[in-house]
């Protein structure tokens, strides 16, 4: 999903200040992020919980452990090739790497993912679309 001028026609806040387009656009992607999280979060064992910190923390030892257990060549995956692209490099470092893996550890753990999203997106638009008066002060 992505937070611009799309999602902001979408919610009825076009009429939005420039001034505050780019502040409120972050807000609703950490919420989006935040409700996410906490559902995927559901379920999931301490191990789990834990390994997936350490890799959102660029936990070198972690991201070394996962890019060994890989059955695949990581440089080739279309995934890691999309992440070079918008990172605007050619080669990755540990946070490229981390940012792979954690798409990986999603996908295996928690295949519902792409779903969760989308719902919680849509249920996010449906607040801010209701309040969207109210927020642009009418």
């Amino acid at each position: 999903m992505k937070f611009d001028d799309n999602f902001l026609m979408e919610v009825g806040l076009q009429a939005l200040p420039e001034s505050q387009k780019k502040e409120f656009l972050a807000q609703a992607q950490e919420e989006l992020e935040v409700r996410v999280g906490e559902i995927m979060c559901e379920g999931m064992s301490d191990e789990q919980l834990l390994e997936f910190e350490k890799l959102m923390e660029n936990d070198q030892e972690t991201i070394r452990k996962m890019v060994f257990e890989l059955k695949e060549d990581f440089r080739v995956d279309p995934v890691y090739l999309k992440l070079l692209k918008k990172h605007g490099v050619k080669e990755g470092n540990w946070e490229i790497l981390s940012e792979y893996l954690s798409v990986k550890w999603i996908q295996k753990n928690r295949p519902e993912h792409k779903k969760v999203v989308e719902e919680v997106a849509e249920a996010l638009k449906a607040e801010i679309r209701a309040q969207a008066p109210e927020i642009l002060g009418n």
